[in-house]
């Protein structure tokens, strides 16, 4: 038998071998606080950390990561996203439950971010983001995507340092970075007039559906040191910012603001300094009780031209618009409902997934309005019984709501017994529409427990009952496990 190997054939053997293993490489991982960075990464055997994950990534590559607070990071960095997908294959970061997966930077003096990209076409998605020490996330890349996250708490300790502290920073080489449906919050350090929800400097940037609130200084820093260029800024709420709610700054050519309630900001409720340039456009927004004003178009030496279009000045009528219980849905009779320009050619739902219509007026703000909202569903969930220190198996049932989509649904649990079942012992797990419910009991305690699941839209909730009842069951023999579940 012959052995020869030509070199067409090696080339093609080669290439294989290299297709094969990126496709092996561009799989999805998993991650748990019950992991380990020892195992494979699969649903069965999860990695522990994000970090390690993100170290097994390419192209392609889905890590979901499980609910719990994760602390991992790199020194003087935090957790680093450097390497590149592609615009049909981005490297997508995604908590399994919407707000589950927490990032917590814990403040630590060796720590930047809690997330630093460097890559390009990274996903960022579901997440709960806090006490980065200097910010949120930075970005350093292009094409990424920031969406369905909650950004709080970030760059709060106190320091002289005359860098910003954001929510999340764009840096001015970047171009493409998309930002949605995120609440971004209570950011930066107290009094600060340096420290943003949003500090963006990028080419091609969109702003679309997200909360912007309590941020130390403004909810939206556009600042242009090399040009801010094509940024979009649509259905946003920003309020209660410590000085004004969207700010221009230095070289503008073309900055689209529409459809968005800014609301009782400490100055302007869309300012300006020292900004030059043209294509500014603001229209169909609603500003109202802002310190200084509504609108300032001229601060600083600013003389970029711009257009300004409909504006309504009213109180928007939130269903909570106090700054310590913020809610701003849109409450009945809310002048913002049907006020808006539609933009369905640039995106077609709301910060929780609703539809937007595809034709006629939009509702101002992040979310469409809730006069015609309904609570969403939850199946029943079958009563168990167990023995003493066995926990329940994973009992299934169903979540869905006609307005919003079932993994933008918030999931809680709850038990009218604590010293045999706390909260803390309940664990809901599933994706979507189906759910598990996992319950364990206090270690040597009997008795019955009647446990409450709750699934919310934000509004309005659903709620099913079970009873789970923990006795001294026979001892089994050899192989039998007890547990029984009743229906």
């Amino acid at each position: 038998m012959s052995s020869t190997v030509f070199a067409g054939e090696r080339l093609a053997w080669g290439l294989s071998l290299i297709l094969v293993l990126a496709r092996a490489q561009a799989a999805d991982l998993y991650v748990s606080t019950q992991g380990s960075d020892s195992s494979p990464g699969t649903a069965a055997q999860p990695f522990r950390t994000i970090t390690h994950a993100y170290s097994r990534a390419a192209a392609g590559t889905v890590i979901h990561v499980l609910p719990g607070v994760y602390t991992d990071y790199r020194s003087g960095w935090g957790i680093h996203l450097g390497k590149s997908g592609t615009a049909s294959s981005p490297i997508v970061l995604r908590s399994t439950v919407r707000g589950g997966a927490i990032i917590d930077g814990g403040n630590a003096a060796d720590r930047n971010q809690g997330l630093y990209i460097s890559g390009s076409y990274n996903t960022v998605e579901g997440f709960e983001i806090r006490n980065g020490p200097h910010g949120g996330i930075a970005i350093y890349g292009n094409n990424n995507r920031i969406i369905n996250n909650e950004i709080h708490h970030n760059g709060n300790p106190a320091s002289s340092s005359g860098n910003g502290q954001d929510g999340v920073y764009s840096n001015e080489g970047t171009s493409g970075n998309f930002y949605g449906a995120n609440s971004i919050h209570d950011n930066g350090r107290t009094g600060s007039n340096l420290d943003h929800g949003l500090y963006l400097c990028g080419r091609n940037e969109t702003v679309i559906n997200n909360l912007l609130y309590r941020n130390a200084a403004t909810g939206l820093q556009v600042a242009g040191y090399a040009t801010v260029s094509g940024m979009k800024v649509y259905n946003n709420v920003v309020a209660w910012n410590g000085t004004t709610g969207i700010i221009l700054w230095l070289s503008l050519n073309g900055v689209d603001i529409k459809n968005n309630i800014i609301y009782r900001n400490g100055n302007y409720g869309v300012g300006s300094y020292d900004a030059h340039g043209s294509g500014v456009v603001v229209d169909h927004n609603l500003c109202f009780n802002n310190g200084g004003g509504n609108y300032n178009f001229t601060a600083g030496g600013s003389d970029y031209g711009y257009t300004l279009g409909t504006s309504i000045s009213a109180d928007p009528l939130f269903v909570n618009g106090t700054s310590a219980n913020f809610n701003p849905r849109l409450g009945s009779g809310s002048p913002a409902i049907g006020a808006g320009v539609n933009l369905s050619s640039t995106f077609t739902t709301d910060i929780n997934g609703a539809a937007r219509p595809g034709s006629g007026a939009w509702d101002l703000g992040a979310y469409v309005s809730t006069a015609a909202n309904t609570a969403p569903t939850i199946s029943a969930i079958s009563s168990c019984v167990v023995g003493a220190g066995t926990c329940t198996p994973a009992i299934p049932f169903t979540i869905g709501d006609a307005e919003t989509p079932a993994s933008n649904l918030a999931l809680s649990a709850s038990s009218d017994n604590a010293a045999l079942v706390t909260a803390a012992d309940i664990v809901l797990g599933g994706s979507n529409s189906n759910r598990t419910v996992t319950v364990t009991p206090k270690p040597g305690q009997t008795g019955s427990a009647n446990i409450t699941v709750t699934v919310s839209d934000g509004t309005a909730i659903g709620q099913s009952v079970f009873r789970m009842s923990v006795q001294l069951l026979p001892t089994a023999p050899p192989g039998l496990h007890i547990v029984s579940v009743k229906p």
